[in-house]
């Protein structure tokens, strides 16, 4: 800070005729030497690594610093740099400092950032920037910079170089000046952070879009308002599941700033996946980079509204059926179900008849919740004649045999390719309940929608998991990994796979490992959110020959930096409750040569016959 006082006192005593050319001197000098010394905010933010890891910049607000490289593919600084990197990261990690390498390059993509951290061995986390919005927040100018964030503030106490051995086109054989050491040992002994910081001399980082989006506003009626209505509508309209409205840009505007949140960390859309791996999935709400770009770049320009122009929003129109898929064959009404203001509701197993005089096929399945506040989700079991007993019913929930399931955000079970279940004359069902109160007291009376086909159809739905039951979580436990199989003992197609686990889970992927040994991951989603049960429908169904294996693998985070987590300081073992966890990675498939004729002489295979959640 003494700098930039000394640098406009130069200014005052310089003669006239030099002080343009002063001027620009003293103010690149000044720019370079107090950079560091504005603390920056910075927001929090989720972003998945080179291997499609998710961070979240909050969730390492245990440690004492968070450093962030700033990498660039082929960039020589970048290259040089990292040795010295990975001795400060040895050298801090035991003492509570987090490392990650973060890429805002637009030209490099996750593949080839891959290919160039296992070339030149950076085994650190490389944050992929796609959007640019992280680096935009941290005001990256240069790859080599190197920035340390103080958790518990969330601010930028450091920016700048490594250390003083790289300079532009140049190298020293030792460094004079350790930068990043010298600003984690003050932060680690509670000390200032010294400033006049040169800055780095690494390759410069483009802006294109924040450029573009600074020199031609973004329009609201043009480029908001098409991402609204293909992405956010649908559920955020008046009677919609969603928790507010977009029914004007004045309510846009006013939720903005959560919706900037909850793009940033990635609690919106809900649902997302890794889309650099896996199968295509049908109907999955997906926000680009560069309508993050627009949204982000409007908001922080004041989420203004274009001048003189009509709100395209206000006159959006919504008909919303009671059923989606039309008028059930057979509506099942639910007892009602009194819920309390606030508190803990244990899982309820609701009974209901269906009287039916004779055999039927399913073709879909509707949930319609009475109280969308408070009904978190339901699961469909199907009780079948010869198992009458409630220590029978609960066996069967457990093993999770189920024509459908309700969870917020998830389509109805529509059976395609005319495929169905068969539910037997005598049959009932058993539905496990979760609600969570909302503040205030309801009743809750949901209806079921049976969509049923006048003739038997062509072939049978059958379902599967590739689970374990067997599990004991340590307490405080951060990443707790578990591992199911399921055994595809005849050939079949793969429909759709519905990770399952409590609020401890944190992340669930499907790989199929073939006959031939070769290994194809099918579905990864990173950051498994309990509150969103999704059932992810394949575009295509996938054929799995006979002696595939599906193998689920993912992790349960049993420590305080999960949010939702009820008590870190317990193990936790398999059990029907949310204070219990479930490890479930379950799979809808149609066996090849099952159909409703194939009963009369073989029971179709397949793990009990699970579907559903």
């Amino acid at each position: 800070m003494m700098f930039c006082y000394l640098a406009a006192v130069v200014i005052e005593e310089i003669p006239l005729k030099l002080f343009r050319f002063a001027f620009c001197v003293a103010a690149t000098i000044t720019s370079l030497l107090c950079s560091a010394t504005e603390l920056t905010k910075v927001g929090d933010f989720a972003l998945l690594d080179h291997q499609g890891k998710s961070h979240q910049l909050s969730w390492y607000g245990d440690q004492k610093a968070i450093v962030i490289f700033i990498q660039g593919n082929g960039c020589p600084d970048v290259r040089n740099g990292v040795p010295t990197l990975k001795k400060l990261r040895d050298e801090f990690q035991r003492q509570g400092v987090v490392f990650f390498m973060l890429n805002p390059q637009t030209q490099d993509d996750r593949e080839s950032i891959a290919k160039e951290a296992e070339e030149f061995g950076y085994d650190f986390p490389i944050l992929v920037d796609e959007a640019q919005l992280v680096a935009e927040s941290l005001g990256v100018d240069r790859a080599s910079e190197s920035f340390v964030i103080d958790p518990t503030t969330m601010t930028v106490v450091f920016r700048g170089p490594i250390d003083d051995r790289l300079g532009d086109a140049s190298q020293k054989r030792v460094a004079e000046h350790h930068y990043l050491k010298d600003a984690l040992n003050a932060v680690l002994s509670g000390e200032t952070v010294a400033d006049a910081i040169p800055s780095a001399s690494g390759c410069l980082v483009s802006f294109q879009s924040r450029d573009k989006h600074r020199q031609n506003k973004v329009s609201y009626t043009q480029d908001i308002v098409p991402i609204l209505q293909d992405n956010c509508v649908s559920c955020h309209h008046d009677g919609g599941i969603g928790p507010w409205a977009m029914s004007s840009h004045a309510m846009v505007r006013g939720w903005s700033q959560m919706m900037r949140e909850v793009l940033m960390t990635r609690r919106m859309p809900p649902g997302q996946i890794d889309p650099h791996v896996g199968k295509p999935i049908e109907d999955m709400a997906e926000i680009t980079a560069e309508e993050k770009q627009l949204l982000v770049h409007w908001i922080d320009a004041g989420a203004t509204m274009d001048d003189g122009a009509e709100d395209p929003l206000a006159a959006l129109t919504f008909d919303d059926p009671k059923y989606s898929l039309g008028e059930p064959d057979m509506i099942l009404k639910v007892p009602a179900q009194a819920i309390p203001a606030t508190g803990v509701v244990d899982y309820r197993y609701v009974p209901v008849a269906l009287n039916l005089d004779k055999d039927i096929w399913v073709r879909a399945v509707e949930f319609i919740p009475g109280d969308r506040q408070v009904l978190h989700h339901v699961i469909a079991y199907l009780a079948s004649p010869a198992d009458k007993t409630v220590r029978g019913r609960q066996t069967g929930s457990a093993r999770g045999e189920s024509i459908g399931g309700f969870a917020p955000g998830r389509l109805p079970d529509v059976f395609r390719d005319n495929s169905g279940r068969l539910v037997k004359k005598g049959s009932n069902l058993l539905l496990q309940m979760h609600y969570t109160t909302s503040g205030k007291a309801t009743v809750d009376e949901t209806e079921i929608g049976l969509f049923i086909y006048d003739e038997p159809p062509a072939y049978i739905m059958a379902g599967g998991v590739a689970g374990q039951r067997r599990f004991l979580i340590p307490a405080n436990a951060k990443e707790h990994k578990l591992e199911g199989e399921q055994l595809i003992e005849r050939d079949a197609y793969l429909y759709s796979m519905t990770p399952h686990m409590h609020f401890r889970g944190k992340y669930m992927n499907y790989t199929a490992v073939y006959p031939d040994g070769r290994t194809e991951i099918l579905l990864s989603v990173p950051k498994y959110e309990f509150n969103w049960q999704f059932s992810y429908q394949l575009k295509d169904p996938l054929f799995l020959p006979a002696g595939t294996r599906l193998v689920a693998r993912g992790a349960m985070d049993n420590s305080d930096r999960n949010r939702f987590n009820p008590d870190p300081s317990k193990p936790v073992h398999f059990g029907l409750q949310t204070k219990h966890e479930m490890f479930f990675g379950f799979t809808t498939l149609r066996y090849v040569g099952d159909t409703p004729e194939s009963l009369l002489t073989n029971k179709p295979t397949g793990d009990d016959d699970l579907a559903g959640l």
